[in-house]
């Protein structure tokens, strides 16, 4: 049997069956490493021995706990969204009720009144197509302008890689071309050496 297969902790905390432990205290007396495992057990349980009995604390607060919950106005009031929220829905209400409360007498149909209606009708309908096409262009615009920006900024990235990718090749055949001209060379020189043409 190798020294992994014994169950030191066992063994220390006499939770063995009586061969099981004699078998284990034969290996011990030829074993120097299994007697040092063993004896830092021991030291081990000797030092958790020593450590003072204390009472379990009946309650431990933790940060999660309803009681550091903060109240629902102070929830209320530190949320902006929600803040924003409730002044925009008083507001609504206050126009509403001013609305309802102060409502003028309705006014009397005159031609006068028609005629007004029309001219304000026929500016409308001349200013309208010119302020949505200018509003749709800005929209248009203020949505291109990010996308052709990070489109130019990609751009420019895939040239530094080409330029990088192409010097580096350009190296790469330097060198070989290099290696090439001295192996012919070589090869030059050991015909010449050899009387060869």
């Amino acid at each position: 049997m190798t020294c992994p297969d014994f169950d030191w902790k066992g063994f220390v905390l006499d939770e063995l069956p009586a061969p099981e432990r004699r078998r284990m205290e034969e290996h011990l007396q030829s074993c120097a490493a299994c007697r040092q495992e063993v004896e830092s057990y021991g030291l081990t349980i000797t030092a958790m021995h020593r450590l003072p009995v204390r009472e379990i604390p009946r309650r431990i607060s933790f940060v999660s706990d309803p009681v550091f919950e903060p109240n629902w106005w102070q929830r209320f009031w530190a949320s902006a969204p929600r803040l924003g929220f409730a002044s925009a829905a008083m507001l609504s209400l206050a126009i509403v009720v001013h609305a309802f409360a102060t409502r003028p007498p309705a006014p009397v149909a005159t031609a006068a009144n028609a005629q007004v209606e029309q001219k304000i009708q026929a500016e409308v309908e001349r200013r309208l197509p010119a302020a949505v096409d200018a509003a749709l262009e800005a929209k248009v615009q203020a949505k291109l302008t990010p996308v052709m920006t990070e489109f130019s900024g990609r751009l420019q990235e895939f040239e530094k890689k080409s330029r990088d990718q192409r010097n580096a090749d350009l190296r790469d055949i330097s060198s070989a071309f290099d290696v090439l001209q001295k192996k012919v060379n070589n090869v030059y020189l050991s015909a010449a050496r050899y009387g060869g043409d």
